[in-house]
């Protein structure tokens, strides 16, 4: 048989059993009382190999088995619980009691349900886990310690499809991009060279005259000795040419 030592957990059992209107004498043992009880607490949800794990956010389901190795019924008047730290010093948190009223027969086993949902810093805790009974026959009320371990305080998982982490990739990816346009139109641009402007070509109208139509290009433009053909000159038969006449 466990008994409780914190007292501000025994006095928070017994609050609760004041509140179901317990059997008439019944008030809670003054001496330890070697009630014959077989209790189990186990964590459905559990699958961690490395201990007991419970998630911020997600309820803890706890069962506690109860057998009753008396020769007469006890009842089961509530469950709680404490979180304490890993060196037990400081109360982190009172967890609620779950009144029952549950009767066990002479003999029986009863699993009685608890759940808490844990918010807090991930990290290492104690958990104290109580039963109040009360005996109807002895009229006394029995605290009873079922759990007196350490347990994991985890953070819930993260998902990519998480919508919170969606906005947030988003919002950074958005934060990065502005910063980078306003880096490249601050330092890149003025470093870039400027590219010249080029005057648009007006195409010139040329005059055709008649001499272009012979030839087929635009004589114009060729000094008008170089078009003149020179005089061919007559050639004796000495080999000779005739002088022209002055």
């Amino acid at each position: 048989m466990r008994f409780l030592s914190a007292l501000p957990f025994v006095a928070l059992l017994t609050g609760s059993v004041l509140a179901i209107d317990p059997p008439t004498g019944s008030k809670p043992s003054e001496e330890p009382y070697a009630m014959n009880t077989n209790v189990k607490v186990t964590f459905p949800d559990n699958d961690s190999p490395l201990g007991i794990t419970v998630v911020n956010g997600k309820v803890a389901r706890i069962n506690v088995e109860i057998t009753n190795q008396e020769a007469y019924p006890i009842t089961v008047q509530a469950v709680g619980g404490q979180l304490r730290k890993h060196d037990r010093s400081v109360i982190l948190r009172n967890l609620t009691v779950s009144k029952q009223g549950t009767e066990i027969p002479a003999s029986g086993t009863t699993n009685v349900p608890y759940s808490f949902v844990p918010n807090m810093h991930a990290q290492d805790v104690v958990l104290e886990l109580g039963v109040l009974f009360s005996v109807e026959k002895h009229g006394k009320a029995v605290q009873y310690t079922a759990f007196n371990s350490t347990i994991s305080v985890a953070e819930p998982p993260t998902s990519l499809l998480d919508p919170q982490i969606l906005f947030l990739y988003v919002f950074i990816l958005g934060l990065v991009s502005a910063g980078g346009y306003v880096a490249y139109q601050t330092w890149v641009v003025p470093m870039l060279p400027k590219p010249k402007r080029v005057r648009p070509v007006v195409p010139v109208e040329a005059k055709t005259t008649s001499t272009d139509v012979k030839t087929g290009f635009d004589e114009s433009w060729i000094p008008e000795h170089h078009l003149k053909r020179p005089a061919a000159q007559k050639v004796r038969s000495g080999g000779t040419p005739k002088p022209k006449a002055k």
